[in-house]
């Protein structure tokens, strides 16, 4: 559940977020210092859910206009840097991440062109489409 409300699902929300993570978003350190706490006792979460303590603080965190304006591409794609923080020994075999809506995606002022390789059925960007926003398979 994304708790900031921007978005329906939470799983679109880490799609947004993983276009950020090279564009030196406000709340890159915070996530840094997690993933550098939590992954150091990597063995620990193996075989678990995604690390509870980074997943809580991606759900609750709202993402700035400033960040969110940054965004021209999306990317949706089982390789992402994102799930490997939140769980690193996810193999994309299963459906954890799979993402049901892009709802929230017009607070993504700059957004052109969306990348389909996985993570969703191809309907769930529809509204993509819609918005005239180029999407390529």
């Amino acid at each position: 559940m994304d708790k900031s409300g921007l978005f329906k699902d939470f799983n679109f929300k880490l799609v947004v977020i993983e276009a950020l993570l090279d564009k030196e978003p406000l709340f890159l350190g915070e996530l840094t210092d997690l993933q550098n706490k939590y992954t150091n006792s990597f063995e620990w979460y193996s075989g678990q859910g995604a690390i509870v303590e980074i997943r809580e603080y991606l759900e609750e965190l709202t993402l700035e206009t400033s960040d969110l304006d940054k965004i021209e591409y999306l990317c949706f794609d089982g390789g992402n840097e994102i799930y490997h923080i939140l769980k690193p020994d996810w193999d994309g075999e299963d459906s954890l991440f799979d993402v049901t809506s892009v709802e929230g995606f017009q607070h993504l002022k700059n957004l052109k062109t969306v990348d389909y390789i996985s993570m969703c059925s191809p309907e769930v960007l529809e509204p993509f489409k819609e918005a005239g926003i180029e999407i390529m398979y």
